[in-house]
């Protein structure tokens, strides 16, 4: 009886140990397979990654050569700044209120990025006025400016770019009550933020008080590389205007200079160009080439790209023509309309009636300070005279010693 038991019992351990070691086989196969399944799909992803990247041409470099470093900056001062000027890029990025010329009763106004294509096209050189309607200088100069670009109808590659600051009131409203005394400009801009972000980055920019100091008009050139190479703080007189016209033309000569190594051919992060280097993720620049999107169908794996912000074309309108109209008492002729007297009325440009009694020394009912100033005396702050030989005398203000 022992011995059946015995041998039953090496029976079941017999079975047991066959069961057993065919579990562990079975463990083992199927922990290969995990193994080489794993492997293939490590396999997979690093062929999927690597064809995703794209392959560098032949004789270039497989990585992406470093950002140039900006050059230095010239002291802010007025005047003549020097050869490299001043980087602005935090003003750059600011959003302003634009008014595109034409338009009537928009409401609300559409909003532009500074350092946009649409607002400082790469290969120009940009006339920057800061100005507000509660301003006397800032109304008195720009005549001036509509007659200095009146005269160098070759400068297509320059604009006037003013920009309504520190100054709440509506810039539709603003800009067509005043554009008859204004340059054509693509686009002005109006900074009517609580917080004067505009005027805040100007002043923060560089030494010496920055480039703004608290007071209007100011006016900045900005070269081909969208850094400030003039300022003036204070309303322009005749010896402004006289250093200001040369200087455009100059830096209009480094614009036309396309030789190797030409200031307005450097690249760094900052001149207003979205170069292939700003293009990618790891050395964007925002100043240049605008916020940082991905393209739509990359791959998941695939690096960031950068589109530029595309330039719309915006065509300068000319001044409206002012129609022959006669109008009320106390009013006077503005783009085709009759409007009220402003502060300065003198300011505004019409053109002198053709009377006989000018000069006569009475101010006749049909003359007035912007027609006959010779006989209709100026306003406080302002003088009659002319600024060239056969030019009729207007009501000009006196520059501040």
């Amino acid at each position: 009886m022992t011995t059946d038991r015995t041998r039953l019992f090496v029976a079941w351990t017999a079975v047991n140990l066959v069961f057993t070691g065919l579990g562990l086989l079975i463990t083992i196969w199927l922990m290969g397979r995990r193994v080489d399944q794993h492997e293939q799909f490590t396999r997979l992803f690093a062929e999927r990654q690597k064809a995703c990247t794209p392959v560098a041409s032949a004789g270039a470099p497989a990585t992406v050569e470093p950002v140039q470093p900006p050059p230095r900056q010239d002291p802010a001062k007025s005047g003549y700044l020097g050869a490299s000027g001043m980087d602005i890029s935090p003003a750059m990025r600011l959003n302003l209120e634009a008014v595109p010329p034409g338009e009537v009763g928009k409401l609300p106004l559409d909003t532009l990025r500074l350092g946009s294509p649409q607002v400082l096209p790469p290969r120009t050189i940009h006339v920057v006025n800061l100005w507000a309607t509660w301003c006397d200088p800032c109304l008195a100069e720009l005549p001036e400016f509509k007659a200095m670009f009146a005269r160098h109808r070759e400068w297509d590659d320059v604009r006037f770019v003013p920009i309504q600051i520190k100054d709440h009131t509506d810039p539709l409203r603003s800009y067509q009550d005043y554009a008859g005394v204004m340059p054509p400009a693509p686009i002005r801009l109006a900074d009517r933020t609580m917080s004067d972000a505009l005027a805040s980055a100007l002043a923060a920019a560089g030494d010496n008080g920055g480039l703004y100091r608290g007071n209007l008009p100011v006016t900045l050139v900005l070269d081909c590389n969208r850094r400030v190479r003039w300022a003036k703080f204070e309303q322009l007189g005749e010896a402004d205007f006289a250093a200001l016209e040369p200087l455009v033309d100059r830096l209009r000569d480094e614009l036309a200079d396309t030789r190797p190594g030409a200031w307005c051919s450097q690249e760094w992060a900052g001149n207003g160009r979205c170069e292939a280097n700003e293009r990618t993720a790891a050395q964007h620049s925002f100043e240049d080439c605008g916020p940082l999107r991905r393209r739509s169908g990359d791959l998941p794996g695939a690096p960031e790209v950068v589109e530029a912000e595309p330039v719309e074309p915006v065509a300068v309108t000319p001044p409206p023509e002012v129609l022959p109209t006669t109008c009320p008492p106390r009013t006077r002729l503005i783009n085709g309309k009759c409007s009220r007297l402003q502060k300065i009325p003198e300011l505004h440009v019409t053109e002198p009636a053709s009377s006989s009694q000018c000069g006569n020394g009475v101010c006749d009912a049909d003359e007035s300070r912007s027609t006959c100033c010779q006989d209709c005396p100026c306003a406080d702050r302002f003088v009659c005279k002319s600024l060239r030989p056969g030019e009729p005398p207007r009501c000009r203000a006196v520059l501040q010693p």
